[in-house]
């Protein structure tokens, strides 16, 4: 295996209800990866991007994690691997509306062991990080979709995590914001985590050095 590898899919195919929805031959993704998976509505995209977080498995074929079969990975040991090496960025954010900015990026340190000084300082640089000048105070609800959606960067940011998997995470966005998020998603896989995104943004497309067509 090479040492930068990720993910390795092998001849896997998922089907709901015995209906084939998707297969993919050979792909791999390694460290630093910036990836996007295109396809119509209905072709499995989604459900691809569970399978890689470990959320649903293949109905046949090999899922690789560093290594790792994933179908063979079971409780707790499953669970270290997505509390610590990957994380999700949704469309709608994925953030707790009620809370606040300092809530919601506490969960990416969730398992830390830092000092409560150091994690405000992170928190910090976080924002900094995602081009957010706001107070860690700042409730959530205030903030625009823009925002909301660099709050949750800034978290994946703090989250020690060498996997990004992004579900549109542009589709709600308008041209500045999306612009700020595709740039910082981008600078994460320079950093070498890889990023694996479902768009149907062309201009975020572009940015890929590979691709899936579903």
């Amino acid at each position: 295996m090479n040492k930068n590898e990720i993910v390795s899919l092998s001849n896997i195919q998922k089907k709901i209800q015995g209906k084939p929805i998707f297969s993919i031959n050979a792909f791999t993704v390694n460290k630093g990866d910036f990836v996007t998976i295109k396809g119509v509505s209905g072709s499995g995209k989604t459900t691809l991007l569970n399978i890689l977080g470990m959320n649903d498995t293949v109905s046949s074929g090999e899922y690789l994690f560093e290594g790792i079969e994933a179908a063979e990975l079971k409780g707790k040991e499953k669970l270290k691997i997505k509390r610590n090496k990957i994380s999700f960025l949704f469309q709608d954010f994925g953030l707790v509306e009620e809370e606040t900015i300092n809530f919601n990026l506490e969960i990416g340190l969730k398992y830390s062991k830092l000092s409560r000084k150091e994690k405000v300082k992170q928190k910090k640089e976080a924002l900094n990080a995602v081009n957010l000048n706001k107070k860690l105070s700042t409730a959530i609800s205030s903030l625009s979709g823009g925002e909301k959606q660099r709050v949750a960067l800034a978290r994946i940011i703090l989250k020690p995590s060498i996997l990004i998997l992004a579900d549109e995470p542009t589709g709600s966005l308008d041209s500045l914001n999306r612009d700020i998020v595709t740039d910082i998603l981008f600078q994460q896989s320079i950093e070498g985590k890889a990023v694996i995104i479902v768009t149907h943004d062309e201009e975020l497309a572009k940015k890929g050095n590979k691709s899936i067509e579903l």
